[in-house]
């Protein structure tokens, strides 16, 4: 029988408030971690685990509580009762085969049968949730597609735009029914640039050097110049701030 059939029995998992809660002692979990585990990640969690692509049979064994829990035929592991735990008849080759690529040698099975007997003792804890990623439908979101030159929209207000991004902020705008506000002076901008990035206020230096800085990329000096502050870095680890930008993209947030 395939792996895809593993436990299919008609019998109902355990309920979450049925889940054994056995002590666990220092010599159970080291047999655990020698004998049993090492198996479990080899030969089970490729179709048993969260991490599966596609979980078989609903059945997930990498924790304790999935385990006791079980999946489409019931509880897979049942502490110090070796003939209703579902996995030691699959590793058994009895009603199903667990891995079905080929039976596990008998000294394997018998330290699943010994230590289903010791009561399980299994030191993972907490619930594990089946992986539903649809991974190749991920793939196709757009932060993985190839990098492409984007061609600017067409606006209505066509003197508005400043750079390239602009247009593209202005066209959803527009298509929102919302009108850009007045570009702000270039007292305002220094203003809210360097709170933004720093948190604090201009020094009446840094504005009036600003101020008598008729060059072209006279707010662009202004950016790179709060960018280089170490107040920059220190809210930035306050508040969070991850994204550094460039010159042009904050010219968007502050005109």
């Amino acid at each position: 029988m395939s792996a895809v059939a593993l436990f299919a029995l008609t019998c109902s998992p355990l309920p979450a408030e049925d889940v054994v809660e056995e002590p666990v002692d220092a010599a159970g979990v080291e047999f655990f971690e020698k004998k049993i585990r090492p198996v479990l990640l080899k030969h089970c969690y490729e179709c048993h685990s969260a991490e599966a692509k596609s979980v078989k049979g609903g059945l997930l064994l990498d924790s304790r509580e999935a385990g006791q829990k079980g999946g489409d035929s019931g509880a897979a592991v049942v502490p110090k009762n070796v003939d209703e735990s579902l996995l030691i008849g699959a590793l058994r080759h009895e009603s199903f085969k667990m891995p079905p690529k080929g039976k596990l040698p008998d000294s394997v099975i018998a330290d699943f049968v010994k230590w289903v007997e010791m009561g399980a003792p299994d030191p993972r804890s907490g619930e594990v949730a089946a992986n539903t990623i649809d991974f190749d439908a991920a793939g196709k979101h757009w932060a993985y597609q190839p990098i492409t030159q984007s061609k600017e929209p067409s606006v209505q207000k066509t003197d508005w735009p400043g750079n390239a991004i602009d247009y593209f902020t202005l066209a959803k705008m527009e298509q929102l029914k919302l009108q850009p506000v007045e570009t702000a002076g270039k007292r305002e901008l220094i203003r809210r640039a360097t709170f933004d990035l720093t948190g604090l206020p201009p020094t009446p230096e840094d504005v009036a050097a600003f101020l008598q800085d008729d060059s072209p990329n006279a707010f662009e000096k202004v950016i790179n110049r709060l960018l280089q502050s170490d107040h920059y870095g220190e809210r930035w680890g306050a508040t969070g701030w991850t994204s550094r930008g460039t010159p042009r993209t904050r010219h968007i947030l502050f005109r």
